[in-house]
C-alpha cells in the first residue's frame, strides 16, 4: 500500500512538471503556423505585374456612312480595368496598311471629312490599364458618297458699322455641323429674296463670318442671307435674312471734353435720323474698363438726354463717355461716336 502511494504521489509530481512545457510547445507550433500562413497568404495577394490583355471587342458595325463621315460602333468590353479603345483605319487601294487614327473611351468612332470615292476599312482593340492591347476586332468597311446637301445656316445677324475710320456691314451666323462642309456663301440684295439667286452672290466664306467692306453708303439698307455648300458641291436652302444699315454717328453735347460734371451727369446727344436706339457707355479709359452702359429708345427730339445711373462718380477722377447709334435687334453699336473726356467736380 505504500509503495502504491509512493508512486501514485510520484506521477502525480511528474505531471505537474511536463504539462506547462507541453502547452509552450503546442502554443510556438501554433505561432509557426499562422506566420507561415501569414507569408504564404502574402505571396498569393501580389500576383506581380499584369500581362493580361483585353478580350478584342466584338460586335463591330457601320452604323452610317454618308456625306463625308463613317459612323462605326461596337460592343462595350466588360474588363474591369478596361481604358480604352483604339481605331486603326485603311484607305482602298493600300486594305493591308492600316493606321491608328484615334483613342476613345467610348463604344463607337464617327470619321469626318472622308472622300466620297474612297473606300475604309476599321478595325478596333481595347487596351487596359497597364497598357495590354488586344487582338484587333472584326474589320468593318464602308464609303461615305455624297447624298445630302447641309442644313441652312441659322442665327444670322446683320449689323452696320460706323466708328469714323471704317464703314462695312458685320455679318455673323451659328456655324452648320457637317462633316463634309467646305464654306458658306453670303447673298446680298436691296430688297427682300428668298432664293439663292447667282445674281445676288457677293462673297463666299469658310467661316461663320464676314464683314462686307465693299457697303460704305451710310443710310442704305441691305438684305443679307447664307447657305451653306459642301465639299461636292451640294449647297443647302437660304438662311432666314437679316436686314440694316451704315447709320451715322452721334454728335455729343454734354459734358463737354475736357469739361467737368458731377456724380451723376446728364449726358446730352444730337439725334441720329437713322437710330432706333441709343448705347451710352461711361468707362475708366477711352476704350476700357467700362464702369456703366445703358439702352435708351430714341424719340423725335434734336437732343436727346440721358442722366447717368450708374455708381456714383468719384469727385476729381477723369471717365470717358461716348454715344453709339443702335439699328438692329441684337443692341450691337452701328453708328460709334468720339469718346469725350471729363473730370467729376470736387
Amino acid at each position: 500500500m505504500l509503495s502504491g502511494y509512493g508512486f501514485s504521489s510520484h506521477m502525480h509530481f511528474t505531471s505537474h512538471k511536463i504539462l506547462p512545457r507541453r502547452r509552450l510547445l503546442l502554443v510556438l507550433g501554433i505561432m509557426l503556423l499562422f506566420v507561415a500562413a501569414g507569408c504564404e497568404r502574402e505571396r498569393i495577394v501580389d500576383p506581380g505585374p499584369d500581362e493580361l490583355a483585353p478580350l478584342p471587342p466584338a460586335g463591330m458595325l457601320v452604323e452610317g456612312a454618308h456625306d463625308g463621315y463613317i459612323f462605326i460602333s461596337w460592343i462595350t468590353n466588360k474588363e474591369t480595368d478596361l481604358r480604352g479603345y483604339i481605331v486603326y483605319r485603311a484607305e482602298e487601294g493600300d486594305p493591308a496598311r492600316f493606321d491608328a487614327v484615334d483613342t476613345v473611351t467610348v463604344f463607337y468612332f464617327i470619321d469626318v471629312q472622308r472622300s466620297y470615292d474612297t473606300t475604309y476599312s476599321y478595325f478596333v482593340t481595347a487596351f487596359d490599364e497597364s497598357g495590354n492591347e488586344s487582338p484587333p476586332s472584326d474589320t468593318v468597311t464602308a464609303r461615305s458618297r455624297n447624298v445630302y446637301p447641309p442644313d441652312p445656316p441659322l442665327d444670322i445677324n446683320v449689323n452696320g458699322f460706323n466708328d469714323g475710320s471704317r464703314r462695312m456691314m458685320l455679318l455673323a451666323w451659328s456655324s452648320v455641323d457637317e462633316a463634309d462642309l467646305a464654306g458658306y456663301r453670303i447673298y446680298r440684295s436691296d430688297s427682300p429674296f428668298d432664293s439663292a439667286d447667282p445674281s445676288l452672290l457677293a462673297a463666299e466664306s469658310t467661316s461663320a463670318f464676314y464683314d462686307d467692306l465693299s457697303v460704305t453708303e451710310i443710310g442704305r439698307g441691305f438684305y443679307y442671307a447664307v447657305t451653306a455648300v459642301d465639299r461636292g458641291g451640294l449647297e443647302s436652302t437660304l438662311s432666314r435674312s437679316a436686314y440694316d444699315y451704315i447709320a451715322s454717328r452721334p454728335l455729343l453735347v454734354s459734358p463737354s471734353e475736357n469739361g467737368y460734371a458731377d456724380a451723376y451727369p446728364l449726358l446730352r446727344w444730337l439725334r441720329v435720323p437713322e437710330a432706333a436706339a441709343y448705347l451710352l457707355t461711361v468707362s475708366v479709359s477711352e476704350n476700357t474698363g467700362q464702369v456703366w452702359a445703358k439702352i435708351v429708345t430714341a424719340d423725335g427730339s434734336d437732343t436727346l438726354s440721358f442722366r447717368y445711373s450708374g455708381p456714383g462718380l468719384s469727385a476729381g477722377e477723369t471717365y470717358y463717355w461716348r454715344v453709339s447709334s443702335v439699328t438692329a435687334e441684337n443692341g450691337n453699336p452701328n453708328g460709334i461716336s468720339d469718346a469725350w473726356r471729363f473730370q467729376i467736380r470736387n
